[in-house]
């Protein structure tokens, strides 16, 4: 058995180990520089890039979507404009839809837009309660009405006469402030689309109950038909309605529908 070295502990590490024991490196008997604080003097590959990530100092940071720059045309850098999230998007086809049927429908049962329409909303408005009572002991004066359902009939005529002024308002006030501001726009969307809802309710459950004063009990089966007759462009009002609800993303169901199709 060959004899073990005595100073076994003096022999050379193995080659792939020097390298993390060498002393500096001589050049022409000197050693060389130290590098740097926090730097080895060992060669290191330059940093890969990570997507959605930008090196700053010695760490890699997230790049935020406000913050990701896009070159301009001339060569400079800008932030580009932020996508609108899905709800704008939702309001505004909302918006567009009650604005299509305002401006182009039959608001006052004679041809009258909803500009002409406006105008006999603030008359109704300005001379109300006296309009009120006149209707009702008119209505509670013709032969095969009594009291109730002169109230009725008087409620509804009411509410169809300040539907125009309302809608408009409703929509109007959904926008206040005029800022894209997610969290202002979703509360004052949600606000309009409240009260505009319980607006719409009723209106058609009083149109529905006057219906019965003039037709019967039996009558009603035929009210959706004369309702779509004269009433068919409030009833876009009411669907564009549903476009102020911030808790159903209906632009998310159209466009996932969509790409499907």
């Amino acid at each position: 058995m060959p004899a073990e070295n005595e100073k076994w502990w003096e022999e050379t590490p193995d080659e792939d180990k020097q390298g993390d024991t060498d002393s500096p490196k001589q050049h022409n008997g000197n050693p060389s520089p130290p590098p740097p604080s926090g730097q080895d003097d060992t060669d290191s590959p330059e940093p890969i890039a990570i997507g959605g990530y930008q090196r700053e100092g010695g760490q890699w940071v997230r790049i935020e979507a406000n913050d990701a720059i896009a070159p301009s045309p001339r060569g400079k850098s800008e932030n580009p404009l932020p996508e609108l999230p899905n709800y704008h998007k939702q309001k505004i086809g909302a918006t567009a839809l009650f604005f299509a049927s305002f401006l182009f429908g039959d608001w006052w049962w004679d041809g009258s837009n909803g500009l002409s329409a406006l105008a006999h909303s603030f008359e109704s408005v300005t001379n109300m309660p006296g309009s009120l009572i006149d209707s009702y002991e008119f209505w509670s004066s013709q032969v095969g009405f009594n009291a109730v359902d002169a109230i009725l009939i008087t409620i509804s005529w009411s509410l169809w006469d300040i539907s125009t002024l309302v809608f408009l308002g409703g929509f109007v006030s959904s926008w206040r402030g005029g800022s894209f501001d997610t969290v202002n726009s979703i509360r004052n969307g949600k606000k309009s689309y409240i009260f505009l809802l319980y607006f719409s309710v009723a209106l058609i459950s009083m149109d529905i109950l006057s219906y019965v004063v003039w037709s019967g009990l039996l009558g009603v089966i035929d009210w959706p038909f004369d309702f779509l007759e004269w009433h068919f462009w409030q009833l876009v009002a009411i669907t564009a309605v549903i476009g102020l609800n911030p808790d159903n993303d209906l632009w998310e169901r159209f466009t996932s529908q969509s790409a499907k199709d």
